[in-house]
C-alpha cells in the first residue's frame, strides 16, 4: 500500500470519526491512559468498530439530505439526520436496528482472531526498531485494496483536474465525500472489484506460501 493511499485511509478515519462526535447523542468513554505516558499508536490492523442504527441511517441519508438542502451548514445536517431518525416508523426503525446489529456481529467476530500488538512495539526504540523490522519480501502477492482504495485511486486524478489549487487533505476530502454518495448501484460496482481484488490476494498468497 503507497504512503498516498494511507493518507487517504488515515484521513477518511478522521472524518468519520469527527462525523460521528458531533452526531451522536453520547460520546464514547474515554480510553484508560498509558501508565509510561506517551500516546499509544493506532494499530492499522484493528477491526472497524461497529456503527449503531443512527450512524449507518445517518451514512445512507447524508447526501440526500445536503441535496435537498443546499448550502446546509454541517451541524445543520447533523440535527436533520436526528430528526428524521427519531421520526422513524417502527418497521424502518427496525431495518436500520438490524444492520446494526449485523455489524455489531461483525465487528465481535473479527475480534476474536484480533491480535493486539505488544507493549513492546508501541515503544520508540529508534534505530534499534528498525533493525528488528522484519524485511519485506519482494516475491510477496500485493495486499488486496478496499473498495474506497480502488475508487480513490480511479478518481483522484480527475478531482486534482477540477480542482487544480486543491490540497493533498482536501482531495482526499473531496473523494471521500464522493465515495460517501455514491449511489447503490455505482457503490456496488466497487464493492464487486475490491472483492475480486481480495480473491486474487488471497490465492496468490496461497500459492506463496505453498512454495
Amino acid at each position: 500500500m503507497s504512503s498516498d493511499e494511507e493518507s487517504v485511509d488515515s484521513y477518511d478515519e478522521e472524518e468519520e470519526s469527527s462525523e460521528e462526535e458531533e452526531e451522536a447523542p453520547p460520546p464514547p468513554p474515554s480510553p484508560p491512559k498509558r501508565k509510561k505516558g506517551g500516546k499509544a499508536k493506532k494499530d492499522p490492523n484493528k477491526p472497524k468498530r461497529n456503527m449503531s442504527a443512527f450512524f449507518l441511517y445517518s451514512n445512507a441519508n447524508r447526501a440526500r439530505i445536503k441535496e435537498e438542502n443546499a448550502g446546509i451548514p454541517f451541524g445543520q445536517v447533523a440535527k436533520v439526520l436526528s430528526e428524521e431518525f427519531k421520526g422513524l416508523p417502527a418497521k424502518e426503525r427496525s431495518k436500520w436496528d438490524k444492520k446494526a446489529e449485523k455489524d455489531k456481529q461483525r465487528y465481535l467476530e473479527e475480534m476474536k482472531h484480533y491480535v493486539p500488538p505488544s507493549e513492546d512495539s508501541d515503544s520508540d526504540d529508534g534505530p534499534k526498531k528498525k533493525q528488528q523490522k522484519k524485511a519485506k519480501d519482494p516475491n510477496a502477492p500485493k495486499r488486496n485494496q478496499s473498495s474506497y482504495f480502488l475508487y480513490s485511486k480511479a478518481i483522484r486524478p480527475e478531482v486534482k483536474e477540477e480542482n487544480p489549487d486543491a490540497s493533498f487533505g482536501g482531495i482526499a476530502k473531496i473523494i471521500s465525500q464522493q465515495f460517501k454518495a455514491l449511489p447503490q448501484s455505482e457503490r456496488a460496482k466497487w464493492d464487486k472489484a475490491a472483492a475480486q481484488d481480495k480473491e486474487r490476494y488471497q490465492r496468490e498468497l496461497a500459492e506463496y506460501q505453498g512454495n
